[in-house]
């Protein structure tokens, strides 16, 4: 549903172009967020790329197309250790056969007609080489090299010879702008004879923790409650590819919090906050968020999550989590997760199709639900209140439940957890 936008709210020029919602569902939520992250990383364009070492370069984004510095194959190798040879045969050695052959050995030889060189797997082939035989296939009989008998034929037809470039040229694309870096692409990336990657700059996230009745250790005592965010939070916003800079707790007082909002946003994409998301005289981060951003996202169709607000401020977009801890992590995973995918020009994570093992009921609104992998089928965790954790923990992945329910074996989505 989308919402009206209040003449007094602030309209960053971002975000102009979005339209706001309210009571959204969660498809339309996720993809207002996704678009959202991608339209406040286009203001960042001076700033979106940096050169990182191939070894830090898996689970990155690049910024730019790589392209390969050198063939590779770099030089024409064998692919066994054998004779390489010109002609059909048979040959005359121009050095012997060496256990220790090094694959340099034929580097800086030229084959003549009718001679060869020992050469070792991964080693220089000769210029002029027609074939490589294979030791096991050769024959050395005083100065003349043959094929053993019985040795097929096909050893003659160019086998085991691996041209320079067969995989790629100077200057072939490797890996084009916004692939995400896998391990095995930084290591084409080496063979290719490339240093670095030039990659996008993670969007940098703040974590302001509210409540003064938490705890940072210890037993709670009645009213009390430990933090539960501080040690989750910011590692599924590492998990999503961002960098992490302040993680602060803040009492329920108006002042501090604006003071330490406004600071976070200040030096920081996006900005996320726990609790004071309903409409009591408690809550301050609701009106604190319509006061300071153009609010995309008021509120949920969803439960748990119903009270979360996305908003664009001037310099940072506001994910306002609600106080509860499953509430708070499925908005994170929801809208976070879209808004950072957007920010770094990947897709969000897809919801997939899944099959129920079981009759998952309904209720008032539709549901995201903490829930595991059973023989091929899906089945809600216990204990999946919004004040729980306990199911979130054994979870796989969360079950999108629509209000009318799901019948065992019946067609459903799951959205995979992203530790």
């Amino acid at each position: 549903m989308a919402a009206e936008q209040s003449s007094r709210e602030p309209s960053p020029r971002w975000s102009r172009a979005l339209t706001a919602l309210h009571h959204a569902d969660r498809r339309a939520a996720r993809a207002l967020a996704h678009t959202a992250g991608a339209a406040l990383a286009r203001t960042r364009a001076e700033a979106a790329c940096e050169s990182v070492p191939l070894a830090e370069a898996p689970g990155r984004v690049l910024a730019r197309d790589a392209h390969a510095a050198c063939p590779v194959p770099h030089y024409a190798s064998s692919a066994m250790d054998g004779w390489a040879v010109r002609g059909p045969g048979p040959w005359r050695p121009l050095s012997p056969r060496h256990d220790d052959a090094l694959p340099s050995t034929a580097s800086d030889v030229a084959l003549e007609p009718g001679t060869a060189v020992p050469v070792v797997t991964g080693g220089v082939v000769p210029a002029g080489a027609t074939t490589v035989v294979r030791d096991e296939y050769s024959r050395v009989d005083g100065v003349t090299l043959d094929l053993a008998p019985g040795a097929p034929q096909t050893e003659l037809a160019g086998r085991h010879l691996r041209p320079a470039g067969t995989e790629c040229a100077t200057g072939d694309l490797l890996l084009a702008e916004g692939d995400t870096v896998s391990p095995v692409d930084a290591a084409l990336a080496a063979v290719a004879g490339l240093d670095s990657l030039q990659v996008r700059t993670p969007p940098r996230v703040a974590v302001l923790l509210t409540g003064s009745e938490v705890l940072s250790a210890g037993v709670p005592g009645p009213g009390r409650v430990r933090d539960a965010f501080s040690m989750s939070l910011p590692h599924i916003a590492t998990a999503y590819g961002a960098r992490v800079g302040t993680v602060q707790r803040v009492p329920d007082d108006p002042e501090q919090l604006a003071a330490a909002f406004d600071a976070a946003c200040a030096d920081h994409d996006l900005v996320l906050t726990t609790g004071g998301t309903s409409r009591s005289a408690a809550d301050h981060v609701r009106p604190l968020v319509h006061a300071r951003t153009r609010v995309l996202v008021d509120q949920l169709g969803l439960q748990p999550g119903h009270p979360a607000l996305l908003g664009a401020g001037e310099r940072a977009a506001v994910l306002a989590l609600p106080g509860n801890p499953l509430g708070a992590v499925v908005v994170l995973l929801l809208l976070g997760g879209g808004f950072l995918a957007g920010f770094l020009g990947r897709e969000p994570q897809p919801f997939t199709p899944a099959v129920t093992g079981v009759d998952v009921p309904g209720g008032r609104s539709d549901r995201l639900v903490p829930a595991r992998r059973r023989e091929g089928a899906w089945v809600p965790c216990r204990s999946v209140g919004s004040n729980m954790l306990s199911g979130l923990a054994a979870a796989d992945g969360l079950l999108a439940v629509p209000r009318g329910g799901l019948a065992a074996g019946g067609a459903a989505e799951i959205l995979a957890l992203p530790w």
